[in-house]
C-alpha cells in the first residue's frame, strides 16, 4: 500500500508542475522572475513532468511489475535536479537581479527522489519481478 501511495504522490507532484509549466507559463515565469525568454524552457520542463506522470498513470492502471528502471530513473533525475537547483540558487545565478529564488527549486525534486526510493524499497517484490 505504501508503494502505491508513494507512486500516487509522485504522479500528483509531476502533474502539478506539468500543469503549471505548460498551461500557466506566464504566471509561473512571473512568480520566479525568469523573464519572458524562459517560456520555451519552462514549457519543456513541463513536458518532462507530464511524460513521467502519464507513464506513472499507465503503470498504475496496468501493472508495475518489472518497472524498476522507471523508478530508478525517477530517483536519479530528481537527485540531479535537486543538486543542480541547489547549486544554481546558491551561485551567481541565484542573485541575478529580478530572479526570485526559492528552496522549492531543490526541495520539490528532493521529495520526488525520496518517494521514488520509497517505491523501490517497498515495491521490490513487484518491481524486480521478471516475466518469462
Amino acid at each position: 500500500m505504501l508503494t502505491y501511495g508513494a507512486i500516487v504522490l509522485i504522479l500528483i507532484g509531476n502533474l502539478f508542475y506539468a500543469y503549471r509549466c505548460i498551461f500557466q507559463t506566464r504566471e509561473y515565469i512571473a512568480r520566479y522572475g525568469f523573464g519572458e525568454g524562459s517560456a520555451i524552457m519552462t514549457r519543456l520542463v513541463g513536458t518532462f513532468a507530464a511524460g513521467f506522470a502519464i507513464v506513472l498513470a499507465i503503470a498504475l492502471l496496468t501493472s508495475i511489475k518489472g518497472a524498476w528502471l522507471f523508478f530508478v530513473y525517477g530517483a536519479i533525475q530528481a537527485i540531479i535536479g535537486a543538486a543542480v537547483c541547489y547549486w544554481t540558487i546558491n551561485s551567481h545565478w541565484g542573485s541575478v537581479e529580478g530572479v526570485k529564488t526559492s528552496a522549492e527549486g531543490y526541495l520539490a525534486p528532493a521529495i520526488i527522489a525520496v518517494l521514488n526510493i520509497v517505491v523501490l524499497a517497498t515495491g521490490q517484490d513487484l518491481l524486480f519481478m521478471t516475466q518469462l
